[in-house]
């Protein structure tokens, strides 16, 4: 935008819309009902949302049994997006676990008790906050939810740092996803799957599909295939 923008008869104009933007915020606000917080430390905050596109709504309450949710957290992947030169010499990007398993075990038995308490139009959101010497302060969020058998989980930001939101045009100096955990505080970067491969589902087109500006941070599982594939400690295959 020139200079030329914010001078003279421009002004009102961008007065007005800036006036306008802010009633809508205001009314959007006003008409949601706030977030119910399920859990919270000093570094975890698990809550309750509406979810605007639930449409006719979501499978909830939803009862899922906690060694069910582990099961499920240890299987979300991350697979990091590297540049184009790079991938040709050297391959696409190894996976690895998107929750540790100190993470996994916190976090699922609040998000079975969240999607027990949550309403049709509602969803589940994290919020994690990460700090080790490697990384520095980083944050974990997302969401997640059921619909007609499916667990739809979205990883909106994974160990990403304030500084990332400069990719938005966003000022990075103390940017704080708490109260936007679905909100990514930088574009791609990433692709999550889950493993085994054959509980990930893909809905083709005429199906209902919640959308996400990064299609690539949601993954949908089917929880009852879950075990397709994996072993006993007898080295069997389980067949449950």
């Amino acid at each position: 935008m020139s200079s030329r923008s914010w001078t003279g008869r421009n002004k009102k104009p961008i007065a007005s819309y800036l006036v306008s933007c802010t009633l809508l915020i205001l009314q959007a606000c006003a008409s949601t009902p706030p977030p119910r917080t399920v859990y919270q430390d000093v570094r975890t905050a698990i809550q309750v949302r509406n979810d605007p596109q639930a449409g006719t709504g979501h499978s909830h309450p939803a009862i899922l049994q906690v060694e069910h949710m582990v099961r499920i957290l240890s299987g979300i992947r991350i697979q990091q997006d590297r540049r184009t030169a790079y991938r040709l010499l050297a391959g696409e990007a190894e996976t690895e676990p998107a929750f540790t398993v100190g993470e996994t075990l916190t976090l699922a038995p609040h998000f079975v008790e969240a999607l027990s308490t949550a309403k049709p139009d509602e969803l589940v959101t994290f919020y994690r906050r990460v700090a080790d010497a490697s990384t520095g302060l980083a944050y974990t969020t997302g969401g997640l939810f059921m619909r007609d058998g499916h667990l739809y989980l979205i990883l909106a930001n994974y160990r990403q740092v304030p500084a990332d939101a400069m990719s938005l045009a966003i000022p990075a100096y103390e940017i704080d996803p708490y109260d936007t955990p679905l909100s990514s505080l930088r574009r791609a970067g990433y692709t999550i799957t889950f493993s085994p491969k054959e509980a990930e589902v893909h809905p083709v087109a005429d199906q209902w599909q919640w959308n996400y500006p990064d299609p690539g941070k949601v993954v949908v599982i089917n929880p009852a295939l879950i075990f397709i594939g994996a072993k006993d400690s007898t080295g069997k295959v389980q067949s449950r």
